[in-house]
């Protein structure tokens, strides 16, 4: 396939079912770094023991996807790379939701798709049943990070939901330097040295952090080999041609719809995949991305065909 630019997409497949959790032990602080007072609150938060009478509901899955492309439209740029990680905001803004009532909480189930009721039993049943290897993990982790100070008042309630349903770490502590090193700690721990640190500082009027980590390792299938790696020109979007590594494989997983062509490369294991996809001649980049919905998407890998794919990816880090 002619080159012009490449969007990637990482996609995890879950099959998601009823789940009764068993009790978490008490969290014990002095397994983290601890300068400033941090007080784990985890044993003095009660968690409901069993959560399978919960219902998911059939459309949530569709409308998470749906919310990842509307994310990721919203957060894209011409002519720059865009990052992001819908499952990272999901858990961020779900925990989030848990706290909210009236108007601020129904324009929340509102960006969010679908009400908080059904978002926590998906959340919580995806989290539980993500593929672990020694060749592919995908770490997830929460936490919930409260100022010791009278002005801040949080409600059991919103304490109780995040620990049973995000299984969320919850910590009271000063917001001063010892503080800030105890959250970047956490998040370098949780997302295996990936992310050092999340923050530079904590300013004066801040009174509550609520965090989701995630890191993401994994080998490939099908390992590229030193021969199958070498340069060759990249042609941008707007026709300038930019001498790159390019990392050369026949895949066997083609993608193909009136808009775009693309392919599956899959992780060990077949659990994880990376999907590349192409916008068709005529059609630019931003176009495409408007023009894309969770259902298209999803409508796209379901249609995957088996057939061999030359492919040339150029290789990049981000």
């Amino acid at each position: 396939m002619k080159k012009k630019n490449v969007i990637a997409l990482a996609c995890a497949v879950m099959c998601l079912c009823s789940a009764c959790k068993e009790e978490v032990p008490d969290l014990m602080i002095g397994a983290m770094p601890v300068d400033g007072q941090v007080i784990d609150l985890a044993s003095a938060i009660q968690e409901e023991q069993c959560v399978k009478d919960a219902v998911i509901a059939e459309d949530t899955d569709s409308v998470v996807k749906d919310f990842a492309v509307r994310l990721f439209r919203q957060n894209f740029q011409e002519e720059e790379n865009t990052l992001i990680s819908p499952v990272s905001v999901l858990y961020a803004l779900g925990m989030t939701a848990n706290g909210a009532e009236g108007e601020t909480l129904s324009q929340m189930e509102a960006v969010l798709g679908t009400d908080i009721d059904s978002l926590n039993p998906y959340l919580y049943a995806y989290k539980e049943r993500l593929p672990e290897d020694e060749k592919y993990k995908l770490s997830m982790a929460n936490s919930i990070w409260l100022k010791d100070d009278d002005t801040l008042e949080v409600k059991k309630d919103f304490l109780e939901s995040n620990r049973t349903w995000y299984d969320a770490d919850i910590y009271q502590a000063p917001f001063d330097e010892g503080t800030l090193e105890n959250i970047n700690s956490w998040v370098n721990k949780h997302t295996d040295g990936m992310i050092e640190e999340i923050l530079d500082k904590i300013p004066e009027d801040a009174r509550l952090y609520l965090i989701n980590a995630l890191a993401f390792a994994a080998e490939w299938k099908d390992a590229y080999d030193a021969y199958q790696v070498h340069d060759a020109f990249f042609t941008d979007e707007n026709g300038q041609k930019i001498k790159k590594e390019f990392m050369y494989c026949e895949e066997n997983q083609y993608l193909e719809d009136e808009d775009t062509t693309g392919f599956i490369k899959y992780y060990k294991g077949k659990k994880y995949a990376f999907v590349a996809l192409l916008p068709n001649e005529g059609i630019s980049i931003p176009e495409y991305v408007q023009s894309l919905t969770g259902e298209k998407l999803d409508m796209l890998l379901e249609q995957a065909e088996h057939i061999p794919v030359d492919t040339a990816l150029p290789k990049f880090e981000t």
